[in-house]
């Protein structure tokens, strides 16, 4: 930024944001590379090779690992070495448990709040995934999909518990899509499917069957634990 050689408080400033900008788009840049399933579970993250790869200084790489850490998408061991989180049926079936108890009370409040737009919302999210060219793609969107709703709702609470599941969440959904677009092809077909029934059941309002209906949409991922055993 040209500041013109003068010294005021927001030349002083500048650089904390530059650096601030620079750890997060290290941060996502490794976010995205982790969920594309790039870098495989139990891989090293080693921060000089990072570094030299994204043209940046440990430190910025270091600051986007910890952050990384807090949502339980690496792991440092003894020694401060970085590994990717290694993916177990276990830690599979404690994200069923914790949606399941979250996302069908949530979708229930997010029908009594939601507006026409916040369907239009909705809908438009199934017509980018429509031209979605990646699995990643799907997935993201997947995942943003399940987002607007619990946001809907306005339950700071059930909100808060949605945010603290969403990266493993992000990692998990990725795996599974991977391994089932392999098997079937279909992921994007399913999923558009699968969206378009919660939404027009969301219209229609009826308390009882949004609840069975994303039980249901849960239940129908726990299904896919078996297929783990080739993702771990």
């Amino acid at each position: 930024m040209k500041m013109n050689g003068r010294k005021t408080g927001k030349a002083r400033v500048a650089p904390k944001l530059k650096r601030q900008t620079l750890t997060q788009g290290v941060e996502e840049r490794l976010r995205s590379e982790i969920i594309e399933g790039l870098h495989e579970p139990g891989a090293m993250l080693s921060e000089p090779v990072l570094s030299a790869e994204m043209g940046v200084s440990r430190s910025p790489v270091r600051e986007a690992l910890l952050i990384l850490e807090r949502d339980g998408m690496v792991e440092f061991d003894d020694r401060g070495r970085t590994r990717v989180c290694s993916m177990t049926a276990a830690d599979f079936e404690d994200l069923y448990l914790l949606r399941l108890s979250v996302e069908p009370l949530v979708a229930v409040h997010a029908a009594a709040q939601a507006t026409e737009a916040d369907f239009a919302a909705l809908e438009a999210n199934i017509a980018v995934m429509e031209k979605s060219k990646s699995v990643a793609e799907i997935s993201q969107l997947d995942i943003e999909f399940h987002t607007f709703i619990v946001e809907t709702s306005g339950r700071p609470r059930l909100i808060a518990a949605w945010r603290s599941l969403r990266p493993s969440l992000e990692l998990w959904l990725a795996a599974l899509h991977r391994k089932h677009e392999h098997i079937t092809g279909r992921v994007r077909e399913i999923t558009i499917e699968s969206h378009r029934e919660l939404i027009d059941t969301l219209r229609a309002g009826n308390r009882e069957a949004i609840r069975t209906l994303m039980q249901t949409h849960i239940e129908g991922w726990y299904q896919w634990l078996p297929e783990m055993d080739d993702l771990v």
